[in-house]
C-alpha cells in the first residue's frame, strides 16, 4: 500500500468513527447522554490522531489528513452528503449549477468506489454508451479511489466541448470511453404506443413537466385507455415536490410527507379527483432515484400500481448546507421524503416483478436489461389479472 492510500484509509477510519459516532449522526449510547457519548468519541479521535502524529512512518500533513477524513466521513453518511474545502466552494457551486445538463451523467461514490448512478437518454453519456452500474476507475487518467465527490462533479460541470476520458469496468470488462460535454435535448413527457400498449414517459420530473403530463393523462382518459405503463427507468434528480403533484393526477388524499427524525415537516396531499384511473405498471431500474422513487412509491401504495424492473437506488432526501468556520461547507441530508405509509425513502424499492440478467431466457440473452424491463413490463400490463388479484388502493379504502 503506498503512502497516499495509507493516509486515505487511516484518515477515513479516524474521522468516520468520530463523525458517525458523534456529531453528524447524533449517536448516543444506552447508558450515557448525548454529550457524554460525544466526549467519548472526541477522546478516542484525539488519542488516535496523537498516535498517528507520533508513530506514523512519515511526517503527516494534518491539513491533507483532515480533508481526506472529512471527505470519507460524509461519503459514509450517504452518496449525496459531502464536505467542501474552503478553496473549492465557488468552483463546486458553479459545477452544481451546471449539474448533469452537459453530460447527462450522474456519478456517485459508495465505499470509495465511483459508479454510474444514472444516464439520461440522448445525452453525451448515453452516446458514449455508459450504463447504470458501470464502475468508473479513472477520470482523465486520475484514479477515482481517493477523488472526492465534489471533484468528480466539478469535472462533469466543465465547459461545452470539453472531452473527458473515463476508464470503466462494465460487467467485469475494462474499457475506455471519451465523453464530450455539450447541451442536449432532455426527454420530455409523452404518451406513446409501444407494441400495442400505452406508455407514459414522465421526463425529468421538473416543474415544467407537470402540465404536459396532465394533458397526456387527460388524452388517455378521452381515448378510453384503461391500462398504462409509467416509465421511470433512469429518471434521477428532479424535484420531489413535483413528484407529489404528478402523483396527485393518479391518486387523491394524503400522499406522503417530508420527515425529519420521525417528525413530519410538510404533508403532501392530492386535493382533486384523479385525472386518470386504470391498471398501472411502473417501470423502474437502478437509475430510478429521488423524485422518481417518490412517484413510484405513491403510485404503488395509493394507485395500486405494480413495479416491474430492478430495485431502485434508494434515496429521496432533502439537503441542507452548513458554513464552517474554516470557510468550507458541509452539505448533508436533513430530511427524507415518504409515501402514504410514512416510511422514509432511504432504501431501494423492491419490484413486484423483478427483472435481472439472470432472469433472461435463451431467446432474451442478447436483449439489454433496460429494454428487457420495458418488454416484460408491457407484457405484464397486457396480461389479464386473475379474479380478485387487483390491489385495493389507499384512495379506494378511504
Amino acid at each position: 500500500m503506498n503512502r497516499s492510500r495509507a493516509l486515505f484509509f487511516l484518515a477515513s477510519s479516524l474521522l468516520v468513527l468520530f463523525i458517525i459516532g458523534g456529531s453528524l449522526l447524533g449517536a448516543s449510547s444506552a447508558d450515557d447522554d448525548g454529550n457524554d457519548s460525544l466526549y467519548k468519541y472526541l477522546s478516542v479521535f484525539t488519542e488516535a490522531l496523537s498516535l498517528v502524529q507520533q508513530a506514523y512512518v512519515d511526517d503527516v500533513d494534518l491539513d491533507s489528513l483532515m480533508a481526506g477524513a472529512l471527505d470519507s466521513a460524509t461519503e459514509a453518511l450517504d452518496p449525496f452528503s459531502l464536505y467542501l474545502p474552503a478553496g473549492e466552494v465557488d468552483r463546486y457551486l458553479k459545477a452544481r449549477e451546471v449539474g448533469t445538463r452537459l453530460s447527462g451523467l450522474l456519478l456517485l461514490k459508495e465505499r470509495g468506489i465511483a459508479f454510474v448512478a444514472s444516464v439520461e437518454p440522448g445525452s453525451p453519456a448515453d452516446q458514449a454508451e455508459l450504463h447504470v452500474g458501470d464502475v468508473v476507475a479513472e477520470i482523465d487518467g486520475d484514479s477515482t479511489r481517493g477523488m472526492p465527490v465534489w471533484e468528480v462533479q466539478e469535472v462533469l460541470g466543465g465547459e461545452p466541448g470539453q472531452v473527458i476520458t473515463l476508464k470503466l469496468l462494465h460487467q467485469g470488462d475494462e474499457r475506455e470511453v471519451e465523453l464530450t460535454l455539450g447541451p442536449f435535448e432532455a426527454p420530455r413527457p409523452s404518451l406513446d404506443t409501444v407494441d400495442g400498449a400505452r406508455v407514459l414517459r414522465v421526463g425529468a420530473l421538473r416543474a415544467g413537466d407537470l402540465e404536459p403530463l396532465h394533458e397526456a393523462l387527460e388524452r388517455a382518459t378521452r381515448e378510453g385507455v384503461d391500462r398504462l405503463a409509467v416509465d421511470l427507468r433512469g429518471v434521477a434528480g428532479g424535484d420531489p415536490e413535483t413528484a407529489y403533484r404528478v402523483a396527485g393526477l393518479f391518486a387523491q388524499g394524503e400522499l406522503g410527507t417530508l420527515s425529519h427524525r420521525g417528525e413530519a415537516l410538510k404533508t403532501f396531499t392530492g386535493d382533486q379527483p384523479p385525472v386518470w384511473r386504470g391498471r398501472l405498471v411502473v417501470l423502474i431500474n437502478r437509475g430510478t432515484l429521488g423524485a422518481a422513487e417518490v412517484l413510484a412509491t405513491i403510485l404503488h401504495q395509493a394507485a395500486g400500481a405494480e413495479l416491474v424492473g430492478e430495485p431502485t437506488f434508494g434515496y429521496a432526501g432533502r439537503q441542507e448546507v452548513a458554513d464552517l468556520p474554516s470557510g468550507g461547507r458541509l452539505i448533508y441530508t436533513d430530511a427524507f421524503y415518504t409515501g402514504p405509509d410514512h416510511v422514509v425513502l432511504q432504501e431501494g424499492l423492491t419490484p413486484d416483478v423483478r427483472v435481472s440478467y439472470g432472469s433472461r431466457t435463451f431467446d432474451e440473452r442478447e436483449i439489454p436489461l433496460r429494454e428487457l424491463i420495458l418488454q416484460r413490463g408491457l407484457r405484464h400490463l397486457m396480461e389479464d389479472q386473475p379474479e380478485g388479484s387487483k390491489k385495493e388502493t389507499l384512495s379506494e379504502a378511504a
